[in-house]
């Protein structure tokens, strides 16, 4: 593996509030396995997030909309 030391000179405020201005080069194949990991774990912590919310059985709702089970229409 090479390492190098690139120096940014640039009056861009994001790359000034860098401190230090560090740069990390990455092979392409790994920032987009990187990417996926990251929506990967977006997708979990929504899920987490989901699994709070409250929650009823099914007959229960049926129930309170006046819908009797055997009255459910089965998906064409």
């Amino acid at each position: 593996m090479s390492t190098a030391t690139l120096t940014i000179v640039s009056d861009d405020p994001a790359l000034k509030d860098l401190g230090e201005r560090e740069v990390v080069l990455v092979p392409l194949d790994k920032y987009n396995a990187l990417l996926d990991w990251l929506e990967d774990l977006e997708d979990m912590v929504d899920m987490l997030e989901a699994l709070k919310e409250p929650r009823r059985p099914l007959a229960e709702y049926l129930a309170e909309a006046g819908i009797k089970a055997d009255e459910r229409k089965a998906p064409n």
